[in-house]
């Protein structure tokens, strides 16, 4: 079974769980392991490293992988082995920006499309390209309001390439943080960061909702070390 090693670049929730993805640091691209439950979802016993804390965003980790399990929507979905997954670096260093630049997202479509969905039955006859990507947003803003069931959500609404986005956050720590704003638009600076600084968004595509569509979601905010460059 490879044994891989990534650089962190979600842990969002899900279903109660988690889901972790990241860019191997060897350049083989995504990887989103899943467990053996249902969804794939991840827990505490799963992501729980060798040194009895939890993955973090921007570690580097080593993880055993058994075989490839993609889903029509999901196709970097890997199987984990049983092995605890081990801390190599936190943060990584910076000889892993150019990995994170050189997988950046340009747009304007994003993750196969200009929508912020995609109907679900479409990946029956079509399996999605991709479901992760990295995008370095314009003019990003952060958006609190009522979601669809009623509770309050955050959003990212920033551009790519000229195309405007608004994209619900499944950041835990980030949902926290800015659910604490009130309802309405707000500048970067609200969520306590510098005007102008830079930020790194991961989007991924969501589970189905009701079996109908699939959204993309923010599964990350990610604020690189100052020793980054981008």
């Amino acid at each position: 079974m490879p044994v891989v090693e990534l650089v962190c670049l979600a842990n969002s929730r899900k279903y109660g769980g988690r889901c972790v993805a990241g860019l191997r640091t060897d350049g083989g691209g995504w990887v989103r392991p899943v467990a053996r439950g249902e969804q794939g979802t991840l827990f505490p016993q799963h992501y729980t490293l060798n040194d009895g804390t939890a993955a973090r965003l921007l570690d580097v980790l080593r993880v055993e992988l058994v075989e490839p399990r993609p889903e029509p929507h999901h196709p970097e979905n890997w199987l984990m082995g049983r092995r605890r997954w081990e801390l190599v670096a936190r943060p990584g260093g910076a000889h892993l920006a150019p990995l994170l630049r050189a997988h950046l997202a340009r747009g304007p479509e994003l993750l196969g499309s200009k929508f912020d969905r995609a109907p679900f039955e479409s990946f029956s006859t079509t399996p999605a390209e991709a479901s992760l990507a990295l995008v370095a947003p314009d003019d990003l803003a952060w958006s609190i309001r009522a979601s669809l069931s009623g509770r309050w959500q955050a959003r990212a609404t920033f551009t790519l390439a000229g195309q405007r986005y608004s994209l619900a956050i499944t950041d835990p720590a980030w949902e926290q943080r800015l659910c604490q704003l009130p309802a309405g638009l707000h500048p970067l600076e609200a969520a306590g960061l510098e005007a102008g600084q830079r930020v790194l968004l991961t989007i991924s595509l969501g589970e189905p909702y009701e079996d109908r569509c699939c959204y993309k979601l923010v599964a990350s905010v990610l604020v690189p070390p100052p020793t980054w460059r981008e």
